[in-house]
């Protein structure tokens, strides 16, 4: 695997959420800690050393990495959280997109808080495209945990974008979700836990009627979101939509 874990003094499973990798915590000789992900399906490296990312120790073809630990809990795990959090975490999302670049997997699980401070954490891939894609993800995640997206989150962004046009976004992204194989996917891993198939079930409902209002409700922001999505990636100025799988 690595020769850095050749002298590792322990490494155990790490209890998470995760729908994609396979995780265990090391700790090193030297004292420090880290996380060892090992995706299910080979991919390829990471392509962007990010600002603010935890510091990548050591990565392989095959795309298992071994990653700086950061201590705290997710998102989801921490949920309702301060105003102040909340400002953190826009500040994370402020510093990635001024680089002009995407986490493009911002699930709750992927967010990484402490008292003071919020940490993107498995930058598996980052790449290039619209925020608002991204930030209506992270929205659309919000509302699968059961809440929103407050002001607080936009006053450490910067700025609040045109939540009509965020919107038709996030629209857009749930029909893409939708007509993902994800949900496939997940239904073939034997190795998902029986109550995390049981999230994604509830999730893949909770989307469909959540569109279902949508298009009820405003069909004119559902056929912008259908013409949108149905552009090739270039013509939309993007090389790569967020995921939302974790």
């Amino acid at each position: 695997m690595f020769r850095l874990l050749e002298t590792a003094i322990r490494i155990e499973p790490l209890k998470g959420d995760g729908l994609t990798n396979v995780l265990h915590l090391v700790t090193l000789a030297d004292g420090r800690k880290a996380v060892l992900r090992q995706p299910k399906i080979a991919r390829d490296l990471p392509k962007f050393v990010v600002p603010g990312a935890p510091e990548v120790l050591a990565h392989n073809g095959r795309g298992d990495v071994l990653v700086e630990y950061v201590e705290g809990v997710t998102l989801a795990d921490a949920l309702p959280v301060s105003d102040e959090l909340w400002r953190s975490i826009g500040e994370a999302f402020r510093k990635v997109h001024r680089a002009g670049l995407l986490h493009n997997d911002v699930n709750l699980y992927n967010i990484i808080v402490s008292e003071h401070r919020a940490t993107l954490i498995d930058w598996d891939n980052p790449g290039q495209g619209n925020p608002l894609d991204e930030l209506a993800a992270f929205e659309e995640h919000l509302y699968l945990h059961g809440t929103v997206l407050p002001q607080a989150f936009w006053a450490g962004y910067g700025h609040t974008p045109d939540l009509n046009l965020l919107r038709v976004h996030r629209i857009a992204g749930c029909i893409g979700w939708l007509a993902s194989e994800d949900w496939r996917e997940w239904e073939d891993d034997r190795s998902l836990r029986p109550e995390l198939l049981e999230r994604v079930r509830n999730w893949r409902k909770l989307l469909a009627q959540w569109l279902a209002d949508q298009l009820r409700t405003d069909l004119l922001a559902a056929e912008v979101a259908v013409l949108q999505h149905g552009k090739r990636p270039e013509d939309r100025h993007e090389q790569r939509g967020p995921q939302h799988g974790q």
